[in-house]
């Protein structure tokens, strides 16, 4: 049984959760608020997720992982902030369409802690490729929204780096 706490107790608002709908194509205006919404909602999943890890596994890690962890969350709080705001530059709402929470339930079947460091490193790994792929589709149509995930996918690195640096 998995220690991480379920997700239907966290907060996910103010997004909508469902089922996941295909996003729509990236060369609407609507793709791109498609990607910008489940990219914003990855950001929540892997900021609850590193604060679990954090809880979870405080006693079975250096304390310097367990401050990375928190840190972390941190930054991704930041980076979905960044990707709201822009949602309401471009005048769309996030609760729009719904997203699921897969992605941390994918997290919460993690046993240890260098499973969870893994499995979120490959995790933020796939994000930060997606988001370079939105930097090259989006640079000439939103320069702002190529920037964002540019900033992130830039960030991400060094979240990427504490597997080889711990395990």
């Amino acid at each position: 049984m998995s220690k991480f706490t379920p997700a239907e107790s966290l907060d996910w608002s103010p997004f909508k959760i469902g089922t996941t709908l295909k996003p729509r194509p990236l060369n609407s205006i609507e793709g791109i608020v498609d990607r910008i919404r489940i990219a914003a909602f990855a950001e929540r999943q892997a900021h609850y997720a590193f604060l679990e890890a954090a809880r979870i596994f405080a006693n079975e890690v250096p304390e310097d992982l367990v401050q990375a962890w928190k840190t972390i969350a941190m930054e991704e709080a930041k980076h979905e902030s960044w990707l709201l705001k822009r949602l309401v530059e471009i005048n769309h709402d996030v609760a729009e369409f719904p997203v699921g929470v897969g992605l941390y339930n994918s997290f919460c079947k993690c046993q240890s802690p260098r499973e969870f460091t893994f499995y979120i490193s490959d995790s933020e790994e796939k994000g930060r490729l997606a988001g370079l792929k939105f930097v090259e589709a989006l640079k000439s149509r939103d320069p702002e929204s190529a920037r964002i995930f540019s900033d992130i996918a830039f960030e991400e690195l060094d979240h990427i780096s504490l597997a080889s640096k711990y395990f």
